[in-house]
């Protein structure tokens, strides 16, 4: 056991190698990327106000990240003006395209919780940038819920794992017990948009009153919405005066 602790500490202490590289003469310091990497990273460019969906079909990079954001909301999609959902603001800043499509397969099915603390940094950075331009930080932060017989299987809760960051750096409070998930319902990817809604239909509950609060849902990626609406919906039955979705990548939704 001691000889085992000693050689994770001493590995602790070495250099580590890029996760898309392997390089080490660029490493970050506190950085699971090098720099050029870092520097490479797709972000978003002008999304909804609303969903964060892009409106345009192009990427920045996310040079500079660290010193400025790389935040453009200006309008709303068509889809929010006509069907407008139960959260009134979200943001993601990237793409759900290499390499971020990767980390989040390596997340949840490889269990790689190392991945989940570096995106939950890169996602907390990117937000704490963003934060002079927002009309008020929320009152607290929820990470989507998954259900026990799959955060069982998965360890823990990827969602979790990218809040535990930004509440740390914001200072905001983390309502990890909030809200609960009681469907164990099959994965949204492989839905219709008309079967995730279903998929979705009562599958969270609320703990305790959120009445005149301002909440921010945590999710890895967001395609359709469906299931932050779902939990949008519940929190503002619940009381909730305002909901913002906090999403690390953005899809493109099915047509």
């Amino acid at each position: 056991m001691v000889y085992y602790w000693l050689k994770n500490s001493l590995i602790s202490l070495l250099p580590q190698p890029c996760l898309l590289c392997g390089d080490l003469d660029h490493q970050e310091a506190d950085s699971a990327l090098c720099s050029p990497c870092l520097a490479d990273l797709p972000v978003l460019g002008e999304t909804c106000l609303r969903c964060a969906n892009p409106l345009e079909s192009r990427f920045e990079r996310l040079e500079g990240f660290l010193e400025e954001s790389p935040l453009l909301q200006i309008r709303h999609c068509g889809q929010c003006l006509k069907n407008k959902p139960y959260f009134d603001h979200s943001l993601a800043f990237f793409p759900y395209a290499h390499p971020f499509d990767y980390f989040i397969h390596a997340i949840k099915f490889r269990s790689k919780l190392a991945i989940a603390s570096l995106l939950g940094q890169l996602m907390a950075q990117q937000i704490s940038n963003t934060a002079s331009l927002l009309d008020e930080l929320p009152d607290g932060l929820l990470p989507v819920p998954l259900h026990p017989s799959r955060q069982r299987e998965r360890g823990y809760n990827q969602s979790l794992e990218l809040a535990r960051p930004i509440a740390k750096l914001l200072k905001i409070p983390l309502l990890n017990d909030l809200a609960q998930r009681t469907k164990a319902t099959p994965p949204q990817s492989s839905l219709s948009l008309r079967q995730r809604k279903q998929n979705l239909k009562d599958a969270f509950i609320i703990n305790y009153s959120v009445k005149d609060r301002h909440i921010a849902i945590i999710d890895d990626v967001m395609t359709t919405g469906t299931t932050v609406n779902a939990l949008a919906k519940k929190l503002k039955q619940a009381g909730a005066r305002r909901i913002s979705v906090w999403c690390l990548c953005r899809a493109e939704p099915p047509s």
